[in-house]
């Protein structure tokens, strides 16, 4: 398959690198200095679990051709940044499907308007950061890759997909409510964002921070129980609205001592404090529209 992918922060990275090394003919479209460690190093992937390190050959470019010929873009920018990415797909030719690979939220219908019945939508299921040139990762085992389509409707396309990326190491899910499954997904990673910003982002002080992490558990479990539109997981479903509050507490305080909590969490709490911002006002919008009260929620997210 002819794919690009526009963005080459972690996850276009580790996305883009599977897809190549399997075969598929990637071009990775970057800028500015990731441009440059990409031209003088290549794409350099190490899975900080295993500690091995690849060199994965593809094309890399600042700008697409319209001359250009893909069956798949790839977007995995922000969230905050949604919007400034589509002047560069209309420079992309051709008719290709559009997967935006991320939370995108209330901007689906802008996505839809602008990318017609070629949009689709999902999530990806890796963490890490960035080291100079190289991509430091973790494939999420708990989160699978999640695609949809915005109507819900089940197509030979997402199937299409499910395959693909199932083929390089990603397994995947296809919601039918793919909107509902990202609402959730604000509502789990929010809390966490909020309160690693209260212990300067360092994961190990909010482990050792008992206060902080409750309200975290506490706000997760406000939200998901006002929000009637999210589609909850079953293992956060299981931890925050069928266990008792300590539970969420214990298992976070030992996920955030360990380096899951950096490279899950922090990383990008810390170098994408804007997209939390816009996440959390999401979020709290779609809290004050079930009219419900949430104390703790506003007590992390818009405190006094």
């Amino acid at each position: 398959m002819r794919i690009v992918v526009v963005g080459a922060g972690v996850i276009d990275s580790v996305y883009a690198g599977r897809l190549a090394a399997a075969g598929h003919a990637v071009t990775l479209l970057a800028r500015g200095p990731r441009l440059s460690d990409l031209e003088t190093h290549g794409l350099v992937l190490e899975d900080a679990e295993s500690g091995w390190r690849s060199t994965v050959p593809l094309r890399v470019t600042a700008q697409s051709s319209p001359t250009d010929r893909y069956d798949l873009v790839i977007v995995t920018v922000r969230f905050d940044q949604l919007a400034g990415v589509l002047p560069a797909l209309r420079e992309i030719g051709g008719e290709p499907d559009i997967l935006f690979l991320g939370n995108t939220l209330s901007h689906q219908a802008q996505l839809l308007a602008a990318s017609g019945d070629r949009a689709l939508f999902g999530f990806p299921a890796v963490g890490g950061a960035r080291d100079g040139p190289v991509v430091r990762y973790v494939q999420i085992e708990q989160q699978t890759t999640m695609l949809g389509e915005r109507d819900g409707t089940s197509t030979s396309r997402t199937h299409r997909l499910q395959t693909m990326f199932g083929a390089v190491g990603f397994p995947v899910d296809v919601s039918t409510n793919i909107g509902g499954w990202m609402l959730a997904h604000t509502a789990f990673v929010v809390p966490i964002g909020f309160a690693l910003y209260r212990c300067g982002t360092d994961p190990a002080a909010l482990a050792a921070d008992s206060s902080t992490l409750r309200l975290m558990a506490q706000a997760t479990r406000e939200a998901f129980t006002v929000l009637d539109d999210a589609e909850i997981p079953a293992n956060l479903r299981w931890l925050y609205l069928r266990m008792p509050t300590r539970f969420a507490v214990h298992y976070w305080r030992g996920v955030l001592a360990g380096p899951h909590g950096e490279l899950w969490f922090a990383a990008h709490s810390r170098a994408a404090p804007d997209e939390m911002q816009a996440l959390a006002r999401e979020l709290m919008l779609a809290v004050d529209r079930s009219a419900r009260p949430t104390p703790y929620l506003d007590a992390l997210l818009r405190p006094r």
